[in-house]
């Protein structure tokens, strides 16, 4: 039985060295030193080299070979990403030394980028970031007139322009379902961002008020479950960061960088679009409606001025359960609750907005609930202008304690019209 072998990513592998100055006997000296092994140069600078030329190793070198270059064992096997910042510098690095080797299309390109009198140094540091990422899209389109353009402003020939480049990444969507499909490749994850939302539209609602979503991890993928009714028109998103090459495109785990600019994004943006969502760490919100609450607090004109707070239980617990789960049936229980709380809410508010003219009150949707103002108006009594009152939809998870819950847009600004209405 042979040994264990370790898949390294060759590319990456070098690239790193050359980032750190090492060269291959370098490298090697510094492996045999970390793993205790005594070998002349000749032997374990070969014995490098066939690691470099082969990517593969045993995992016990592997380790040592990424504690010697600081990196993780996932980024040296190239299953993750490197930061966007490496390849922004390399390339910064790269015109920087074209220019001292007069370049004369890159010094051309960028007198005409500071032709306004921006500083020379600040437009080759824009220049680098839009030739990366100019790069990056090049090697998924291969147009053979962007290859050779780039090529005469950095020097670099067509198959080391086709090298991997990590800037915003590539991204594979594929949305299916029996209501839409879907397929397309976008750049960044601002590009998941935007299409995501553009996918789900209205789905969530044309079918009531208990639309869900659920968020998965499938490493390297990611999956959203987007179910507007019970199961019946489940619509599933699966997205993955991908690196084009001469084959086509492979899979890559998220970086760092994807996973901060796409995780808690995702699940501010699920709160604002879908009543009840489960997020990556399997937990739904909210686990029962009987349990939504509102949460007012009353402020003395600015948010840092928070005089008191108030939770409205609207008894959604004396709901029969016979009830809930007819309205569960078509879509409704979520409307029912809120509907219930924002009755409760009005008969608790109306005593405060009746002190004030209708005009003095200004009726904000926020992000999370609704926002109401008082303005100064002629002949309305004095007090303290600003904000007066914030509402948020929460969950009493144990007697006592509360979350946040999600409350899609459509109802905070169901909400809104309520309490403007009551005011008129």
């Amino acid at each position: 039985m042979g040994r264990p072998s370790f898949k390294i990513d060759r590319q990456r592998l070098r690239e790193l060295r050359d980032e750190r100055g090492l060269s291959q006997a370098d490298l090697a000296s510094a492996l045999c030193k970390r793993l205790g092994l005594e070998q002349n140069e000749d032997s374990r600078t070969a014995s490098y080299r066939r690691i470099e030329a082969r990517g593969r190793t045993s995992r016990k070198r592997a380790e040592a070979i990424a504690q010697i270059l600081d990196v993780t064992l996932a980024e040296l096997a190239g299953i993750v990403p490197p930061d966007t910042g490496i390849y922004e510098k390399r390339i910064l690095d790269l015109l920087a030394e074209q220019l001292r080797q007069e370049n004369v299309v890159l010094k051309s390109a960028l007198d005409e980028a500071c032709s306004d009198g921006s500083d020379s140094e600040d437009g080759l540091a824009s220049m680098a970031r839009s030739v990366a990422r100019r790069i990056e899209a090049a090697q998924l389109a291969r147009n053979p007139g962007e290859l050779a353009e780039l090529s005469q402003l950095t020097g670099l020939s067509e198959g080391e322009i086709l090298e991997p480049a990590h800037v915003d990444g590539h991204w594979l969507v594929v949305a299916s379902g029996p209501i839409y499909t879907r397929t397309e490749l976008v750049l960044g994850t601002a590009g998941v961002m935007t299409l995501i939302p553009e996918i789900v539209g209205k789905l969530l609602e044309d079918f009531g008020s208990d639309g869900r979503i659920r968020m998965h991890r499938a490493p390297p993928w990611y999956r959203l479950e987007i179910d507007p009714l019970c199961g019946r028109f489940t619509t599933w998103i699966d997205f993955v960061r991908c690196l084009p090459d001469a084959r086509g495109v492979r899979w890559l785990k998220p970086g760092w960088r994807d996973v901060f600019l796409l995780e808690e994004p995702l699940l501010t943006w699920a709160r604002s679009a879908a009543n009840f969502v489960t997020g990556f760490d399997g937990s739904p919100t909210p686990g029962d409606v009987r349990r939504l609450r509102l949460r007012v607090s009353e402020y003395n004109g600015e948010s840092g001025e928070r005089i008191s707070e108030q939770i409205i239980a609207g008894a959604l617990e004396e709901i029969p359960g016979e009830r809930l789960t007819a309205e569960q049936e078509i879509g409704r229980s979520h409307l029912v609750a809120t509907w219930t709380l924002g009755t409760a809410l009005q008969e608790i508010l109306e005593p405060h907005l009746s002190a004030y003219p209708r005009q003095c009150w200004e009726v904000t949707v926020t992000d999370d609930g609704c926002a109401l103002y008082l303005w100064p108006t002629g002949g309305a009594p004095g007090g303290q202008y600003g904000l007066r009152y914030r509402i948020q939809l929460v969950e009493e998870t144990a007697p006592g304690q509360f979350g946040t819950a999600p409350w899609r847009h459509k109802d905070r600004e169901a909400l809104k019209q309520r309490i403007e209405a009551c005011l008129s």
